[in-house]
């Protein structure tokens, strides 16, 4: 166990405001002069000895004083800066802290509610490349096909009318593009694309209501929107890189090309 030392006289004075100290002591020493003389000196006496304390004395009993003191503030010192135990730490959690069992129940259910596409309006249109080729329906043994041809006023209700459904998702990759799927009015076919050997394939899905049609497999009916001017894109959510395309040549189907594919044309036209 170390033993606290009192520190320096001389520097224990400098550094407690040694000033006010020898002011408290310089009274002191002056009233102990007057007080031992006048105790010496009284009235009617015809002659007073003029005791005065040796000066040493004095000094001494102001080193005293001094000491007193210095304990005095060094033991309250040491109390005050008590080091901080483990121990302490751990009564205080104990008393704020009050252990007990938190119910808790296990589901299997995921929610990914901010990948989910929601909802938003429903509109009718004509889409045409920007060729000005229109969008028309071929069906043959049970399948159907969309094929962009050019179209005379005669012939001109060969062209499909579109119903583009917009919805609105998070974090969606680019400013501009807007979630969206493409479905031929009165027929509840809807455009899809998935992948079949490694490419993008695009395809004519009969939907009775798009709307009910569950979040994970609603992506491939899902293209996203980008409008540049005039015209547009149609980007595959299910396959990204790939978009809806028509050929230069008329009456060739409709596909899933690359954006690097020059030579199909990607830019559409959307007429109300």
């Amino acid at each position: 166990m170390t033993m606290a030392q009192v520190p320096d006289m001389e520097s224990y004075l400098m550094d407690n405001n040694s000033d006010y100290e020898e002011s408290f002591y310089d009274n002191f020493y002056c009233d102990t002069k007057k007080s031992f003389h006048d105790s010496h000196c009284f009235s009617g006496a015809s002659s007073c000895s003029g005791y005065i304390p040796e000066k040493d004395s004095v000094f001494s009993f102001r080193k005293a004083v001094v000491i007193v003191v210095a304990i005095d503030k060094l033991r309250k010192r040491i109390n005050c800066h008590r080091d901080f135990k483990d121990t302490d730490l751990l009564d205080l959690f104990n008393t704020i802290f009050v252990q007990e069992d938190i119910p808790f129940e296990t589901s299997s259910s995921t929610f990914a509610a901010n990948d989910q596409y929601k909802y938003s309006i429903s509109k009718e249109c004509c889409i045409r490349d920007s060729y000005n080729k229109s969008m028309a329906l071929l069906q043959s043994s049970g399948n159907a096909r969309l094929v962009a041809i050019y179209l005379q006023e005669l012939n001109s209700e060969r062209e499909e009318k579109i119903i583009m459904n917009v919805y609105v998702k998070q974090n969606v990759s680019g400013i501009n593009k807007r979630p969206v799927t493409l479905g031929l009015v009165g027929r509840n076919l809807y455009l899809s694309c998935s992948s079949v050997e490694g490419e993008p394939k695009l395809y004519l899905e009969k939907v009775s209501d798009i709307k009910e049609v569950k979040q994970d497999e609603l992506q491939r009916f899902i293209f996203l929107k980008s409008e540049n001017d005039a015209t547009c894109t149609f980007e595959s959510a299910a396959c990204p890189g790939w978009y809806i395309s028509t050929s230069q040549a008329e009456n060739e189907q409709v596909q899933m090309k690359p954006e690097a594919d020059q030579k199909y044309i990607r830019e559409f036209l959307v007429l109300s």
